[in-house]
């Protein structure tokens, strides 16, 4: 079956990262604070007691903003939970975040646009109008908890404002069901059914041909001009960075507008058949992805399309829905025909026809008990 239960909680998180200029006040602040929590870190781990000198150094050094997500088991923050069973970490000193609430009473918060950090000394940092919009909307949806990590990367102050939502959630009895099927011939293939197919939208992943034919052109003068020995190797280092800025954030960007698009048609679809919706993802097995250029990319997406269902509480389920067997008599499906637009999959046993995007909707129905003898496709 593919429900076990009726009722299930769901967290979902929105993140917006702010990025400044990293002053030496806050990053001989921030460097102190991290050999104090790697210090707590490996006691922790090792179930040692902390060295009195370092908790007196934390006490004199940390302000009490930073502190209590370091020694408090209580806080809900507390950054150690669990540290007993992850992985053992290569280096000795972490790069552990400064943690707080989003609060004015607290380590971190917004006043008249700009967002105050209160470390060694108070700074105020603006937040860019369009960040500040994207943050206002989700602050109206009500996050259940707001809190800020702050760390140094690249000789850079990383500000994270981390939103955290809880909802509770059950199957929908009567619901819009959206099928995901992540592994169809588009990459995205998302059906929406209410007792019939109201509509299909495909998305696919963004062609990275041209941006390889630019990084080949580039490692090929590079190579040109390092054999005849113009190149220093700082000159090198810039091409390897060019290399890196051409194929960097293609897939990412996709990822997320796709991602955003279908949230918002699934929502948009439900107020209009007034029903809840429940979401069905066929997530592929990693043998059918493994080693392919969508991997990262196809995986990624599910990650953040489960997060954001969850974030607005819609009910989602991830499965295997098949697309090359067939959902009337288990039988294999073969490609029969072969168009620009579609691949139809026929069946060598009992002859049933679809386009293989199309065949997972007719497993999703087949297995919902909320819609038995619904399974045919018109």
């Amino acid at each position: 079956m593919l429900f076990t239960s009726t009722q299930r909680i769901e967290e979902g998180f929105r993140v917006l990262t702010l990025q400044y200029p990293l002053s030496e006040d806050a990053k001989e602040f921030i460097e102190e604070y991290r050999v104090i929590a790697s210090h707590l870190y490996w006691c922790k781990r090792l179930g040692l007691e902390p060295a009195k000198k370092v908790v007196e150094r934390l006490w004199q050094k940390v302000p009490s903003y930073w502190r209590w997500h370091l020694v408090d088991l209580k806080d809900p923050m507390y950054l150690f939970k669990g540290v007993e069973k992850s992985l053992v970490p290569y280096r000795t000193i972490l790069r552990l975040p400064l943690v707080d609430a989003l609060h004015e009473r607290k380590g971190a918060y917004i006043k008249d646009g700009k967002l105050v950090l209160r470390l060694s000394k108070k700074l105020e940092l603006e937040i860019h109008e369009r960040a500040l919009k994207w943050l206002e909307k989700r602050l109206a949806e009500k996050p259940d908890k707001k809190y800020v990590r702050v760390f140094e990367r690249g000789n850079k102050l990383i500000v994270q404002i981390v939103l955290h939502k809880i909802n509770r959630v059950e199957i929908p009895r009567n619901p819009l069901l959206v099928v995901i099927d992540v592994n169809s011939s588009y990459g995205i293939a998302v059906h929406f059914w209410d007792k019939k197919l109201i509509k299909t939208i495909k998305f696919r992943p963004p062609n990275r041909g041209n941006r390889w034919s630019h990084v080949r052109e580039l490692m090929s003068n590079r190579d040109l001009l390092y054999d005849q020995g113009c190149l220093t190797q700082r000159q090198i280092n810039v091409y390897s960075s060019l290399i890196r800025l051409t194929l960097k954030g293609s897939a990412k960007g996709w990822v997320q507008q796709a991602v955003e698009k279908i949230v918002k048609r699934v929502k948009r679809m439900a107020k209009r058949h007034g029903k809840e919706p429940m979401v069905l993802i066929d997530k592929p097995d990693y043998s059918s992805l493994h080693g392919t250029p969508l991997q990262r990319t196809l995986y990624s997406f599910i990650k953040y399309l489960e997060n954001q269902l969850s974030w607005y509480g819609v009910y989602w389920e991830e499965n295997r829905l098949y697309s090359t067997m067939c959902p009337l008599c288990g039988g294999k499906l073969v490609l029969d025909e072969k168009t620009r637009r579609a691949r139809i999959m026929k069946c060598t046993n009992c002859g049933f026809k679809e386009d293989r995007d199309n065949i997972p909707l007719y497993w999703a129905i087949k297995h919902l008990p909320a819609l038995k003898g619904e399974a045919s496709i018109c």
